[in-house]
Parts: structure tokens; sequence; C-alpha cells
């Protein structure tokens, strides 16, 4: 028993802590949201919880490190008390945030496996009452004898950290967003299969449950509630690009040839160190549209323009979207025929030739 025990701790929270650290900006969103929950619902601690906010991607790749480090720590018997005892904060920590989500139904996906493998608030938490069941049996047990494997602990931590900071720069190794090279946008916005339905009837003074409508004329139809909605859902429900005041539909329109999109959610925050070379790049580029989009408010993104002598037209689209296309501020993103055929973080800037081969 507490071999299984030792096996699913260390793998599942390395398996947690590298998928998170493959993303550290989708931890960083995930944290924003539940310090903004909290300093709503706990408003006598708003200070307290609005002081992490900007923190959230130290935060993340901090807390995804140290679940990597406390996996190989058990897995080495480095410390095991100590180390037992961090899994039991670390748990309670993340079972708090969960079952506080799932009960109050205000983070509708807790982040425990980054964006790739969504959860429901309450499968987290019993997940997290699962592993903490795990670490009390292996408190209760007898203790193998510590290892002096300090030295393997310390470069897990420099590794770690090294990967989550690597993601940051130079976007997810592993990128399992719908916006991914190779994905088909407008295929990824269509429902995956056909919604199926069970009906409910009252037949002869009897309610009913069906697979599919009856032919008794007689029946009194009750309900009806589809089965795998969750199944069925398109991967994108909500990609729009549009220009205020203009009637073009530019969500279709990014469809059609090549577009190139230099993605800047918030013109506030972002590595405005780049735009030169961007600029630069642009004017480089052949039968290729670019566009600018962002979420900010018109003003704001005309002066951007006018500064950097961005002469390229400007689309709107709402800030999770842009987040979710791309990991960086700025961020290239190209797509034909709504095909993605690159993504590029604004540090490590891909030549004209480069945006040329990824067409082909």
């Amino acid at each position: 028993m507490t071999k299984i025990a030792k096996i699913l701790l260390v793998g599942i929270f390395l398996f947690s802590g590298l998928i998170k650290l493959n993303d550290p900006i989708g931890t960083q969103l995930k944290l924003e949201e539940y310090f903004e929950v909290f300093s709503v619902d706990f408003a006598f601690m708003a200070g307290f919880w609005q002081f992490w906010i900007p923190y959230a991607l130290i935060l993340s790749i901090l807390l995804s490190s140290l679940e990597i480090v406390l996996a190989v720590a058990l897995a080495l018997n480095y410390r095991i008390k100590q180390t037992l005892y961090a899994f039991v904060g670390l748990l309670a920590f993340f079972g708090f945030l969960t079952f506080y989500s799932a009960y109050f139904n205000k983070v509708t996906d807790c982040g425990c496996f980054g964006e790739t493998i969504k959860l429901t608030p309450w499968t987290s938490f019993l997940k997290d009452v699962f592993l903490l069941v795990l670490t009390a049996i292996l408190l209760i047990a007898k203790k193998p004898a510590d290892r002096k494997s300090g030295k393997w602990v310390l470069l897990t931590s420099v590794l770690s950290i090294a990967l989550g900071t690597f993601c940051y720069f130079h976007l997810p190794i592993s990128d399992g967003l719908p916006y991914a090279v190779g994905d088909h946008i407008p295929s990824n916005m269509k429902e995956r299969e056909p919604l199926k339905f069970t009906y409910v009837y009252k037949i002869k003074g009897v309610e009913t449950e069906l697979n599919e409508m009856p032919t008794d004329t007689t029946a009194e139809f009750i309900s009806m509630q589809a089965t795998n909605e969750k199944e069925a859902k398109p991967l994108i429900t909500d990609y729009q690009l549009w220009v205020d005041g203009d009637t073009t539909n530019y969500t279709q329109e990014s469809f059609r040839g090549a577009k190139l999109m230099i993605i800047i959610p918030n013109v506030h925050h972002m590595n405005e160190e780049s735009l030169p070379a961007i600029e630069k790049l642009t004017k480089e580029l052949k039968n290729i549209t670019v566009w600018l989009v962002s979420a900010s408010p018109d003003a704001e993104v005309n002066a951007l323009r006018h500064q950097y002598q961005l002469a390229i037209p400007a689309l709107s689209a709402d800030t999770k979207i842009l987040k979710t296309i791309i990991r960086s501020s700025p961020g290239l993103w190209l797509v034909k025929d709504g095909t993605v055929k690159g993504k590029w973080s604004s540090y490590s800037l891909p030549t004209a030739d480069e945006i040329q081969q990824s067409l082909e």
C-alpha cells in the first residue's frame, strides 16, 4: 500500500508540475482569477489578495516547481518526514481553493493540470482529498531511512525554475490550446459531434425516460436534456475580430489567405522593446496581410501605432481570447486559410524568410 501511495504521489505531482511549468502564464492567469475572486468575497482582506496579483507569474513558477521538487524528494527519500508535511500543506492549500470554487461556483476550472486538461472544481477537490489520503498513509507507515540527496533536489529546483522561465519567454513547448500550430480554427469552432438527448415523457400516467422521441401520440412531453453537451461543445466558442464602426466580418476574413496577426492584449503590459523589430519585419513581408489585434481602447492602440510607425490595420478582440491564442505580448500568430502556420514570442522573433517558409 505504501509503495502504491508513493508511486501515485510522485507520478501525479511530477505530471502536474511539468504541465504547469510548460505554460506558466496559464497558471498565472488562473491565480489572478482566484486572487480577484477572494478580494471580493473576503473584502476585509481585499488588500492582501490584491497584493499578490502582480506576483502571480512568480508564484506560478515557484508553486509549479515546488510540486516537482517535492515529488523528486519523496522519490529519493530526502528528509522524508518534512517532505510529507510539505505535501500536506500544499494539498491543504489547493484543497481549499478547489472546495471554495466548487461549493460557491466561483472558478469553473481550477487549472490543476494547466489549460491542457480541464477538471471541474468538484473533481479537482476530490483529487486533492485522494492525494491527502495517500500522504496520510505514508505519514502513518514506517518511514524509510533518509538519504543524502540534497544536491539532486537542489538541481531539480534549478531545472524546474529554468523550465518555467524558458516557457515564459519562448512559449509553451507543448501547446495544448485550440489555437496551436496545425489547428484549423473554423473546424475548432464547430460542434465536435452531434448533440444527443434523453427525453422524459408521461406515458399512461408514468414518467418514462427515453433515448428517442416516442411514437405514442398520447405521450405527454415533460423535459429533455443533452447527454453529450461537453463532448459536443466546440473547442472555440468566442473567437471574434472586429473594428468599431465597420460592418465587415473580420472573423471570417481572418480565414482567407495569409494573415500575420500581432497580438497585444494590453498595450500597457507588453515587451515594448520588441516593437521596432516587429515594425521592421512587417515591411519585409510579401503577400501577407498584417493586422494588429488588441483588447485595449482604440485611442491607446492608435497612439502606439503612431509612436512606432506601425502602418497596419488595428482590430479588436476579447482579452481572454488573445491571451489564449498566444502566451506572449506582443506575439506573432500566422494563419493561412484558417490553419495556424506559426506562433512566435516577442523574445524569439522570426525572420521574414522563416515566416514565408512556415506558409509553405
